[in-house]
């Protein structure tokens, strides 16, 4: 069986997106033109089949993304799981030719008409493998969610600090009635008086000395680290499905063992009560085979117990409440430890993802996300620090302001009074040079903060670093042990089973005691138990070292059992 891959990162450059990559980017001026691959929906489904991909996680290239202004989320029928793309303002309506979707139906999640097989929606009543939950859990899982809004709101921020290098226009007006007496010898002067003065401000900052500027690598590396974080959430919500479905998986097959030592159990027992009657046995023979089977009963039940709860860790795994009418199926492929047991003449596929463990470390050190989005830190804080200082340096702007003036006067002083009415336009211009020179110290402390931010920003990354390395380590480590586990487990749940077929016959033959029998049969429980968790365990290693080298395991089509 070919493997069922899941690419977590890939790219889709839709037509409307390379033209605006042309028109905007790469034309003209003094950048470089570059040659943008034909994208179609045909050519990148091939290329997911030649690869033995099952779902891919598609992101738009964004080489400049704070001058895009719209947005949207499309799905690609068969690609499977939510599909991220930045589109150009000007694509309306969407290309469905290109997309492979209904222009007329924006809907963030691909509708179950829409695809071949497993929907991202969740649907009751369908059975979903290891890659539908996948799709399942990006779709519905609300971490996922937070840290896409999160990297939405990062962008706004970028555009928030470009906004200072545009004028700056705002209006105000202000009017009212005011009555006011002026005391003269001929007696009490009341002037009352009506106005209105509209008017408009305009300030264009020339020369900042680098404030601005600051401010935009500051918010253009949070954006990065934000979507460095993104990815990185991307993979630890796989990571949980995957560990969530080996142990319900794990789960259900100590079930079936659990099942199976049950019936042996009453078999057993209903034997030494044959033999009671016949004379063969005694009564604490019985009473022995009783107990077993009671001991079966109660393992059952608790393994029972055990499906449940690790179905409703699966569920929420995969966004949906514990008590979702979740049904699951397990990924058919080879049995571990049984028909294709691990030994070393038939390794499991830890193969595919092992080498020198200094080149696995070297590898995670160079993909992780979260690594990269600390170095993007490191990035934001040295720019923070640049912008503290640049407030030691003057600001040169532009001030401009228009008013409009408009009044009436009403005068009267015993029998006498008038009118006056007037209005009358102000306008006026300045070059206004600004410079803080004393703040008490404000300033300078504001530097200092900002560079003791910076150095604790790289003792995180170089601390997120080692933990890289160490998590690297152990999981490589704990794969190794996990896969020995495994060919062990394997190992002595055929010898339990060949154990207990050797004693049966011979309690049969009445060459073994019930007590000789009975140990077998526990033997052989726990050995099954054993193998399952042990194969359990193997699978999560597997996805534990490929989380911890940024990455996703290439084949996780390898069941449980304990046949």
């Amino acid at each position: 069986m070919s493997p069922r891959r899941i690419n977590v990162h890939q790219h889709f450059l839709p037509n409307c997106y390379r033209d605006w990559l042309s028109a905007k980017r790469f034309a003209g001026g003094s950048r470089r033109k570059a040659r943008l691959p034909e994208c179609n929906r045909g050519a990148v489904l091939n290329l997911l089949d030649q690869q033995s991909i099952e779902i891919g996680v598609i992101s738009i290239s964004m080489p400049e993304p704070v001058t895009i202004k719209a947005r949207t989320m499309i799905a690609l029928p068969r690609l499977g799981a939510v599909a991220l793309l930045f589109l150009c303002p000007s694509l309306t309506p969407l290309d469905s030719a290109t997309l492979g979707t209904n222009s007329s139906t924006q809907t963030p999640f691909p509708s179950p008409s829409s695809r071949d097989s497993s929907p991202a929606v969740f649907l009751p009543g369908h059975i979903y493998d290891l890659p539908a939950l996948a799709e399942l859990s990006l779709a519905n899982n609300p971490a996922t969610r937070s840290a896409w809004y999160k990297a939405l709101a990062s962008a706004a921020a970028v555009s928030q600090a470009k906004a200072p290098y545009y004028p700056q226009l705002s209006f105000n007006t202000t009017g009212g009635y005011s009555q006011t007496p002026y005391p003269t010898a001929s007696g009490s002067l009341k002037v009352n008086n009506l106005s209105i003065a509209p008017g408009f401000q305009l300030e264009y900052l020339l020369l900042d000395f680098g404030r601005r500027a600051a401010d935009v690598r500051n918010t253009m590396a949070l954006l990065q680290a934000a979507d460095f974080d993104y990815n990185r959430t991307l993979q630890n919500t796989l990571f949980e499905v995957q560990q969530s479905y080996f142990a319900h998986a794990a789960a259900l097959a100590q079930q079936e063992a659990a099942q199976a030592n049950l019936t042996l159990s009453r078999t057993i027992a209903d034997m030494v009560a044959a033999q009671k009657e016949s004379g063969l046995a005694t009564e604490p023979d019985l009473l022995a085979a009783q107990k077993t089977c009671s001991q079966a009963e109660f393992d059952l039940s608790t393994a029972q117990r055990n499906v449940e709860v690790t179905l409703g860790d699966l569920r929420v795994a995969t966004g949906l409440p514990a008590n979702a009418p979740l049904r699951v199926a397990l990924l058919p492929g080879p049995q571990i430890g049984t028909d294709n047991p691990v030994t070393s003449n038939n390794p499991a596929p830890l193969e595919t993802l092992t080498g020198k463990v200094d080149q696995l470390i070297d590898t995670a050190l160079s993909q992780r996300p979260d690594l990269a989005a600390k170095k993007e830190e490191v990035l934001a804080s040295e720019a923070a620090t640049g912008r503290a200082k640049a407030d030691f340096l003057p600001k040169l702007s532009l001030q401009g302001d228009y008013e409009n003036y408009s009044f009436g006067y009403y005068a009267s002083q015993g029998p006498s009074a008038g009118t006056y009415k007037g209005n009358y336009n102000e306008v006026g211009g300045f070059a206004v040079l600004s410079w803080d020179l004393f703040d008490g110290f404000e300033r300078v402390e504001k530097v200092k903060k900002r560079q003791a931010e910076e150095a604790e920003a790289r003792s995180e990354a170089a601390t997120a670093g080692l933990e890289a390395t160490r998590d690297v380590w152990t999981a490589y480590n704990n794969s190794l042990k996990a896969r020995k586990q495994v060919a062990y487990a394997a190992n002595e749940a055929a010898s339990a089973s060949e154990n207990f077929s050797s004693l049966h016959a011979a309690f049969t033959n009445g060459l073994a005691t019930i007590t000789d029998l009975l140990a077998a049969q526990s033997a052989l429980a726990n050995a099954r138990f054993e193998q399952a968790g042990a194969q359990a365990d193997y699978l999560t290693s597997l996805a534990a070292l490929s989380l911890s080298m940024g990455q996703y395991t290439p084949r996780p089509t390898t069941s449980i059992s304990t046949r």
